[in-house]
Formats: structure tokens, sequence, C-alpha cells
């Protein structure tokens, strides 16, 4: 991937802007509840037909069942909000910076019966990652973190 090189990276600030909510549409609601529970990333909210699962920061991932009406401002597709399947990605960040950090983390989900793609050596912007599934196939990239 082309981008800004490590030597270019410019320094993390206090941005204006968050992320508020990422929707999924889903298949089975109780199997996504499971499956980001065990992320550790419970949801705090279950309702007939959406989950609402708080991540750091706010930014609430909204589950949602594929038959539940999602209305207008919500597309309806099959993954996210986008009519094409896979134009979603979705990144997490774990608390820690390091790779023997990740290795742990990584090493709990498979623990918990999550498939784990493998820690590449390479690291993406000073990230190490892995990559995982939910259970209706998107894509998730744990990364190390950056914050401070």
């Amino acid at each position: 991937m082309t981008g800004l090189g490590s030597s270019e990276m410019k320094s993390v600030v206090e941005s204006e802007l968050a992320v508020a909510h990422l929707v999924f549409k889903v298949a089975d609601l109780k199997r996504s509840c499971e499956f980001y529970s065990n992320l550790g990333l419970p949801p705090f909210a279950i309702d007939e037909g959406v989950a609402i699962i708080e991540l750091r920061g706010g930014t609430h991932l909204l589950l949602l069942s594929v038959d539940q009406p999602a209305g207008e401002d919500v597309a309806e597709s099959l993954t996210g909000q986008f009519h094409k399947r896979f134009s979603e990605q979705f990144d997490l960040m774990i608390k820690g910076k390091g790779l023997n950090e990740l290795k742990k983390y990584r090493s709990k989900l498979i623990g918990r019966g999550i498939a784990a793609g493998e820690i590449p050596e390479e690291t993406f912007f000073g990230h190490h990652l892995f990559c995982i599934k939910d259970p209706d196939g998107n894509g998730i990239t744990i990364y190390t973190s950056h914050a401070i």
C-alpha cells in the first residue's frame, strides 16, 4: 500500500471528529454478539433485531439483524452500509503497543475459538497486526496501538 512512509508520518493530534457509529447487518444477532464479546467487546444494549456495542472513545458498533428494517438511512445490504460486498473494512487496536502484547491477545482469541491469522514479520506503518473474520465474513484487522 502506498502512503506516508514511517519517516513522513504525522504525530497524533486531537481531532475535531471521531467515529460515532459503524453499522453491520448480521445474519445471526446472537452469534455475532457472542463473537464480539469474545473479542472483549460485550454489547451494552440488545433489543429485538439490534445490538449496540461500545468501543473505546464512545464509538458504537451497531449490529442489525438482516431481517430488521434499517430505514432509508442505512442501505439494505448483507454487510455494512454499502451495496458492494467486501467493500467494508473494520480495524481495531489493542491497548498495547508491542508485539508481545499483540501475541498475547491473539492467543486469548484462539483460546476462545476464534480463528486468527498469523502475525506477519513486517509492520504496517509501525503497527504489528493480524486478521480475523466475524461470523458474517466481515474482515477485521487487529493492530497494536499508536495512541499515547
